[in-house]
């Protein structure tokens, strides 16, 4: 909350910070932003060499990096300070 004055008198106001978004009223691009710099998502995917690993992503879809395994994957994305979500 701020206080402001509203016609001489002392009133208080929420902040917008305070306000809580409405996703549902979100355009594609302003949901996609979301967390972008902070989440990063992990799925199956194939190594360069062929084999099953596993996919980093970006929130906005960014492809990150591929590795070898889940664990790995995840332990990448908590060392770079970021929140892991997973799509298995």
């Amino acid at each position: 909350m701020r206080v402001t004055t509203q016609n001489g008198r002392v009133v208080l106001v929420p902040d917008q910070t305070e306000i809580p978004i409405d996703v549902h009223k979100l355009s594609e691009n302003e949901f996609r932003s979301l967390g972008l710099a902070n989440v990063a998502y992990i799925r199956p995917a194939l190594t360069e060499e062929g084999d099953e690993g596993c996919a980093i992503h970006a929130a906005d879809g960014s492809p990150l990096a591929v590795v070898e395994d889940w664990e790995t994957a995840w332990g990448i994305i908590l060392h770079h300070d970021m929140v892991p979500a997973s799509l298995q």
